[in-house]
C-alpha cells in the first residue's frame, strides 16, 4: 500500500516537473520507469515496449530523439500512461558536460575552507545535477544543430563526458536504482539562466588546474620526520687479566735481568 502511494507521488512530481521543463524550452523525453524488486526478480527499468531486454535506465520510445519535445499536451499524454522518469534528450539547444564530483564541486563550491564549509560562491553559476553514482551534471547552452567540443585539457580524460547530439541524461527528480537524481544547483537558483559550452569548460579546467597544483602543494609541504636515533652506547675499557703462569714468566725474566 505504501508503495503504491510512494508511486503515485512520484509519478505526480515527475509529470510536473516535465511540464516545467518544458515551459523553459528544455526538450524532454520519457524513460523507463523502476520496477521494485520482487520474490525472486531484482529491480528493473521498465519501458512498455515488448521484448526490450534493457534493464538499466533507458528512453522509453523507440525513436526517442525525434519524438522530443517540448509540447504540453504531449507530455501532458505520455505521463498519463505510465509512471516514466524523466529524460533530457541533449543536442537540442542544451547539452551536459559530466564529471567527477571532485572536479564538479571544485567548479561549483570553489575552494574548500574547511571540514564541511565550501567557499560562499565557485567559478561557475548554472544549473548542476548530481546522480547517485556522485557524477555531477553541467548543463550549457549550444544553438539548435551546433554541437560544442570538449577542449583538449578535458577531451583526454576518460571521467569527462559530453552529451550532445543524440544522447540523454536523467533529470530530477528520476530515480535510480541507487537513488534519486538531484540538483545541486537547481535552474531556479540561477533563474533557468545557462552559461555556454565555452564558459563551463573554462570553469572545469580552472577547477583541474587548481585541483593539480594543491595536490603538489601537498606534496611538497609533506616532510618525512626521521626516526629517533637510538643513545650511543657507552664503551668501558676492557680489563685485561693475567693468567698465573704469565705472572710468573715475568718474575722469572726479572731476575734473569738482575743477575
Amino acid at each position: 500500500m505504501h508503495w503504491a502511494i510512494d508511486r503515485w507521488v512520484s509519478h505526480f512530481r515527475l509529470r510536473r516537473a516535465a511540464m516545467r521543463f518544458a515551459e523553459e524550452n528544455w526538450t524532454v523525453t520519457p524513460g523507463a520507469w523502476l520496477e521494485p524488486a520482487g520474490d525472486e526478480a531484482p529491480s528493473r527499468f521498465e519501458c512498455g515496449r515488448p521484448g526490450c531486454v534493457t534493464s538499466s535506465c533507458h528512453p522509453a520510445l523507440a525513436h526517442w530523439d525525434a519524438d522530443a519535445t517540448t509540447d504540453p499536451a504531449q507530455i501532458e499524454e505520455w505521463w498519463q500512461d505510465a509512471p516514466y522518469s524523466l529524460l533530457l534528450a541533449t543536442g537540442h539547444g542544451i547539452e551536459v558536460i559530466e564529471v567527477p564530483a571532485l572536479l564538479g564541486a571544485r567548479a561549483v563550491c570553489g575552494p574548500v575552507t574547511g571540514p564541511g564549509r565550501p567557499s560562499v560562491t565557485g567559478s561557475l553559476r548554472g544549473p548542476v545535477a548530481v546522480t547517485p553514482q556522485d557524477r555531477w551534471m553541467f548543463f550549457v547552452r549550444t544553438g539548435r544543430g551546433r554541437t560544442a567540443r570538449l577542449r583538449p585539457e578535458l577531451s583526454c580524460r576518460d571521467d569527462v563526458l559530453c552529451h550532445a547530439a543524440n544522447s540523454w541524461v536523467p533529470l530530477p527528480p528520476t530515480r535510480l536504482r541507487s537513488g534519486p537524481v538531484r540538483w545541486e544547483v537547481s535552474p531556479d537558483d540561477v533563474g533557468w539562466r545557462l552559461p555556454t559550452s565555452d564558459q563551463a569548460q573554462q570553469a572545469l579546467i580552472a577547477a583541474m588546474v587548481a585541483l593539480d597544483a594543491s595536490l603538489l602543494d601537498s606534496r611538497h609541504s609533506r616532510t618525512i620526520t626521521p626516526a629517533p636515533h637510538a643513545p650511543a652506547a657507552t664503551v668501558y675499557p676492557m680489563t685485561l687479566r693475567r693468567s698465573a703462569r704469565s705472572t710468573a714468566d715475568a718474575a722469572v725474566e726479572v731476575l734473569r735481568r738482575a743477575a
